[in-house]
């Protein structure tokens, strides 16, 4: 496997994850602004919280959106969790990328040192590694 078809995978998990977070944050904009007795009818309008809420998304620039069923969406989380999930995959997988091409790159006395970039020029003796300008 050369390093090009790793890096070309990186490439596709980390499109695949971005795919997901979007799907994901689709269902974060729903709320149930005016909860439950919005949704019995014993709010002097029922036509209020929805208004309210399209008006609150539009001055922010978002796309808001009113639950379906407010009794329902009240005590549910899932989006919640569901973006979450998404989050913490996301997060192992970059972190199993930073660790591969870090053990790859170690080396030359213990790792694997299977990435080599060339030096640019020398270092300075008091610094190893630093670079001069």
């Amino acid at each position: 496997m050369t390093l090009g078809q790793e890096l070309g995978a990186y490439a596709v998990t980390t499109g695949e994850d971005v795919a997901r977070l979007r799907e994901t944050s689709r269902l974060l904009p729903r709320s149930t602004w005016g909860g439950p007795p919005s949704a019995t009818a014993s709010t002097p309008t029922p036509a209020t919280p929805s208004s309210s809420w399209r008006s609150c998304g539009t001055s922010r620039g978002l796309d808001l959106l009113l639950a379906e069923n407010l009794v329902e969406a009240t005590p549910d989380t899932g989006a919640f969790v569901m973006f979450s999930g998404v989050l913490k995959r996301t997060a192992v997988k970059l972190s199993k990328m930073c660790n591969d091409l870090r053990l790859l790159s170690s080396g030359p006395r213990c790792g694997l040192a299977e990435i080599n970039l060339p030096p640019m020029q020398p270092g300075s003796s008091i610094m190893p590694g630093k670079v001069n300008p």
